[in-house]
């Protein structure tokens, strides 16, 4: 099943000793042996590399052009953009809304996850009590999923929230 799979994997090894995407990748392949026509994959990405992400990424579609449905949760909207033939959203248990491939918009999605349309504006208005003294300056911080190109500068200036 593992080769049937294109999971280059030995059936003999010990799970224990296998990184986190190969035990996904056998826990796909014993979830398919018995059948399954659907799977459901909660934050599969969470702890996997990039190199990893595309192999699974390539699972799924060959599962997907097999018939077998696939339910993917995540909250990264670039894999949703990528394998999602329709997003579903639920917030606090309750079902918000369903967008089709076509409708997949991220700003959508996030006002549907939170509930209310977010704020877009790239540059907030100085408090009073603000500085022009720059103290810290960031630009271009990008992680592999969560945040791209990211910038913005700390300056000097007291807090307004009132203590305790």
């Amino acid at each position: 099943m593992l080769a049937d799979l294109g999971i280059p994997l030995s059936p003999r090894r010990r799970v224990s000793d296998l990184t986190v995407a190969a035990q996904q990748m056998v826990e796909i392949a014993k979830a398919l042996s018995v059948d399954a026509r659907v799977l459901i994959m909660d934050e599969p990405t969470s702890a996997l590399t990039d190199t990893e992400v595309e192999t699974l990424f390539g699972l799924i579609d060959s599962l997907r052009a097999a018939g077998t449905g696939i339910v993917y949760i995540s909250h990264r909207m670039e894999e949703l953009r990528r394998l999602a033939d329709r997003v579903t959203v639920l917030r606090d248990g309750q079902y918000i809304g369903s967008l089709e491939r076509s409708e997949i918009d991220v700003p959508t999605i996030i006002e549907m996850m939170v509930g209310r349309t977010l704020e877009t504006s790239s540059r907030p208005e100085l408090p009073e009590n603000a500085s022009h003294e720059v103290v810290l300056k960031v630009e271009g911080l990008s992680t592999r999923s969560l945040l791209k190109d990211v910038g913005f500068e700390l300056r000097r200036g007291r807090s307004s929230a009132s203590p305790g």
